[in-house]
């Protein structure tokens, strides 16, 4: 017995076809170029159309001006926008971890409305190399043009810390943190900075991966799958796969 879908099984069949010509044509030119291994990896194309970032008002409006200053795409940040709204409510710390220009910290801060923000990067490029990352390469030595920003946007109990984190030193007033995003790309850096935070988050409190499952990024997607087993008492794990893994404190 066939199921008459809603919109005409033709249509389905045509969109369904589209979709998945585009995918493995997009794959194959991943693979012929950058070798990319087909085993666990496809380009997703979904067909969900809704896109709420187009017509959120204060993500609009800041949006233009700080895309310019994170790798972020538009649904990323928008993540970062949901998550931060949803918690602006609760007293508590923000950091983002590997913030560069800081786009993304600087969208967090402006949603903060209860705690204070930290925008944390060596600003000098990694300090372990993987397959494709080298130590030359994310260097950003504009931070006093990031202080610029900050007091350009009126951002209040927000503050620029240069170190490879977690510097302990640098760190003794931030304990209560209920929204943690980490950017930071190579194993070792994101699990030093998962261990330092995992125990300091509050209940509900949102650890945000970013970097999970895109290409030449493994080992992030590596390290978050490991801890899939390891923490699941203490955190609920949520793929949204558009380059992200949300973490929420049990």
């Amino acid at each position: 017995m066939q199921i008459k879908h809603p919109h005409g099984n033709i249509k389905i069949w045509i969109i369904k076809g589209i979709a998945s010509l585009l995918s493995n044509t997009t794959f194959f030119v991943f693979k012929f170029f950058l070798g990319i291994n087909a085993n666990a990896n496809e380009i997703i194309i979904s067909r969900a159309t809704y896109a709420p970032w187009k017509t959120e008002l204060e993500f609009k409006k800041l949006y233009p001006k700080l895309k310019f200053l994170t790798l972020l795409d538009q649904p990323r940040l928008f993540t970062l926008f949901n998550i931060l709204k949803q918690t602006n409510h609760i007293e508590g710390t923000v950091l983002d971890i590997g913030c560069m220009r800081g786009g993304a910290g600087i969208l967090m801060s402006k949603i903060n409305l209860k705690g204070s923000t930290y925008l944390i990067d060596t600003f000098d490029g990694f300090h372990e190399e993987e397959k494709y990352h080298k130590k030359d390469i994310f260097i950003f030595k504009g931070i006093e043009e990031l202080k610029k920003n900050i007091k350009n946007y009126k951002l209040k109990k927000t503050y620029v810390l240069k170190q490879l984190f977690p510097d302990k030193k640098k760190l003794k007033n931030i304990k209560k943190l209920k929204v943690c995003h980490i950017d930071v790309n190579t194993y070792i850096s994101t699990k030093n900075s998962f261990n330092y935070v995992k125990n300091k988050m509050i209940k509900g409190g949102f650890i945000i991966f970013d970097d999970y499952g895109i290409f030449g990024v493994e080992q992030v997607t590596r390290f978050v799958n490991e801890i899939k087993i390891k923490e699941k008492k203490n955190f609920h794990f949520i793929n949204n796969y558009m380059g992200q893994c949300i973490l929420i404190k049990k």
